[in-house]
């Protein structure tokens, strides 16, 4: 059994950066109406992923994380295996699932959703890139709310086309009325 994924995000807030200690159980990836459970094992904040063959993608993601004192938002992506696609509950559980340290509250960007943006762009060893951007307001997997079961965090993003065999991915959320952005690189490497 799983014990947990423990989060130490960097809360960013008007009264200064702090690091508290969440412990996540449970990971879903929403994509439109469709919700895939995956395991949280496949969480990670580290700087790269190392994937099995050359056909998987990276989608950048919102994360919406559970939190003691109201829900955090930070970004991700919904790193999958291309040729289990059309499964998309399997092709979920093959990949790492990148998810940025920095983070903000939800609650300080709840009103104005439509002025924040979230940005792709994935690079292929050949140098070809592809970049993605899409208004938060878009992303018909996000509570309006930004609430979240207990002990998760839930990647939504709008399902945009996605590079195959990214050689890096680059993630980033942009509050246009803040003058504030968050992001998030890693590599990927071929076994």
């Amino acid at each position: 059994m799983c014990a947990g994924f423990v989060y130490r995000p960097h809360v960013e807030t008007a009264e200064g950066t702090f690091t508290p200690d969440i412990v996540l159980d449970r990971l879903i990836v929403a994509v439109g109406n469709a919700r895939f459970p995956v395991s949280v094992e496949r969480l990670s904040c580290d700087a790269g992923i190392e994937v099995v063959g050359g056909e998987t993608r990276g989608q950048g993601a919102v994360a919406l994380i559970a939190a003691s004192a109201g829900s955090l938002i930070g970004i991700g992506s919904d790193h999958i295996d291309g040729a289990l696609a059309e499964d998309g509950a399997r092709a979920r559980q093959v990949c790492a699932k990148p998810l940025s340290r920095a983070t903000w509250r939800f609650a300080e960007i709840a009103g104005h959703l439509d002025e924040i943006v979230l940005a792709t762009e994935a690079v292929d060893g050949a140098g070809r890139t592809l970049e993605t951007e899409t208004a938060l307001s878009a992303i018909a997997a996000l509570p309006a709310d930004g609430e979240v079961p207990a002990a998760t965090v839930v990647l939504a993003h709008a399902g945009a086309d996605a590079l195959p065999g990214p050689a890096s991915v680059t993630v980033a959320l942009e509050d246009r009325r803040l003058s504030r952005r968050l992001v998030h690189r890693y590599a990927v490497r071929v076994l």
